[in-house]
């Protein structure tokens, strides 16, 4: 399913941070991230696993660093060089993921 690959205004940016409060927004990078701690590297392990059945359902790919108890997801629309709504229903659905 894939979603709108518009770029978003700054405005629009603004409005869907506020849908997903824990996430940073890098304006300069143009990319929203963020940073997840687990206990362990196998739980940041099985968490990585689930978001990337979400990013394949829809079609939209994260940039993700794994280390021991840490996993950071930047997410961004490399084909517009910015944000779009796909990269805040990802985000949405990573935020489900991780309770």
């Amino acid at each position: 399913m894939a979603l709108s690959n518009k770029k978003l205004a700054v405005t629009a940016i603004q409005k869907n941070l506020k849908k997903v409060p824990e996430w940073m927004c890098n304006t300069k990078k143009s990319e929203i991230s963020r940073t997840f701690i687990f206990s362990s590297f196998m739980h940041g392990f099985a968490f990585v696993a689930k978001v990337a059945v979400h990013a394949e359902v829809i079609g939209h790919h994260p940039d993700i660093e794994l280390s021991y108890g840490k996993v950071k997801i930047k997410l961004m629309s490399h084909d517009v060089k910015g944000l779009t709504l796909a990269d805040f229903e990802l985000a949405r659905k990573i935020d489900a993921l991780k309770v």
